[in-house]
């Protein structure tokens, strides 16, 4: 058992294909951890690398400052030992690694969250590993179409230019939603997240009042079928504004429906103009605490997330 490095970085892929049935591409992978020279803990058994546990390095805006956070990710497993969940197993073992080595006061990260399904999240909890620190909830939305913005607001196409706005909106966030935890979402991040990101294509919106400048930013991922509402950067106060921006969006492209992920912290924020709301099946889990920890937690069920918070979407 050890830090995976760099170097290891064939061995992991190699796992990652035989796990999943397809290939990440290197450059992605390295786009994935590129803040993270330790990219999780790996188990070998006579040299063959058994299981993963990956983590990624988030800064995370707190009401008392910023806090550095992990988003575990990644979690494989080889097939021939994917039915051992106990605390014999591989993927235990990884798991119980990672959050005991890395995880808590006075080690790298305050705290760490992930995606899991309930499935995989039943699983850790059952093992002692995790609480349920938060859960995705779906909103969606129809589409405005034909409707044109109005005379004052209007969203523009942003690319990396338009995105020095993202900072300035960034800091109204923090502000309004004082009282939650959120992954920081300035100019560097959404650079990061969106235009550097291998193999995928994103729409940045920018939503702009003609005398007050940027009200919003909004990431968005068209499918055939539906257009995906994945960040958010901006004030309580330009919701309306945003939510308007996406659905006409998404009226040009077709008349497709709008959906997004949201957690149950921020999720009745975004929920009005007629969108429905419904449970996903994606759990955010926190490290269960060892002996002594101060309970409860104080970001538990005050996480401020979306599906761009992902690594998968």
């Amino acid at each position: 058992m050890h830090d995976a490095r760099e170097q290891d970085d064939p061995q992991v892929l190699a796992l990652f294909h035989e796990v999943f049935g397809h290939a990440m591409p290197p450059q992605q992978w390295r786009w994935k951890y590129a803040d993270a020279p330790h990219r999780g803990v790996l188990l070998r058994r006579e040299g063959r690398v058994v299981a993963f546990y990956g983590g990624v390095p988030r800064a995370v805006q707190g009401p008392r400052g910023t806090h550095l956070a992990v988003q575990n990710g990644d979690v494989m497993v080889q097939p021939d030992e994917r039915g051992v969940f106990t605390r014999r197993g591989a993927i235990y073992h990884v798991t119980e690694a990672f959050l005991s080595r890395h995880i808590g006061p006075g080690r790298a990260y305050e705290f760490g969250f992930g995606f899991p399904n309930e499935r995989a999240f039943g699983v850790a909890s059952r093992q002692g590993l995790y609480i349920e620190g938060d859960r995705l909830q779906t909103l969606t939305w129809s589409p405005l179409a034909g409707a044109p913005p109005s005379w004052w607001v209007r969203e523009v196409a942003a690319g990396a230019a338009q995105l020095r706005a993202v900072d300035r909106l960034w800091r109204r966030m923090a502000r309004d939603w004082r009282g939650l935890y959120i992954p920081v979402r300035d100019q560097a991040r959404w650079r990061y997240r969106f235009l550097d990101a291998p193999g995928s294509h994103y729409q940045l919106l920018l939503v702009k009042h003609r005398l007050r400048g940027a009200l919003a930013a909004v990431a968005l991922r068209e499918h055939p079928g539906h257009v995906e509402w994945l960040d958010y950067a901006g004030s309580r106060a330009a919701i309306g504004h945003a939510v308007a921006a996406v659905r006409r969006f998404a009226g040009q492209r077709g008349g497709k429906p709008v959906s997004g992920l949201f957690s149950q912290s921020i999720a009745a924020d975004f929920a009005g103009e007629a969108a429905s709301r419904e449970p996903s099946n994606i759990v955010i889990p926190l490290r269960a605490p060892e002996p002594g920890w101060p309970q409860p937690y104080p970001w538990a069920g005050r996480l401020w997330l979306m599906g761009g918070d992902t690594d998968f979407l």
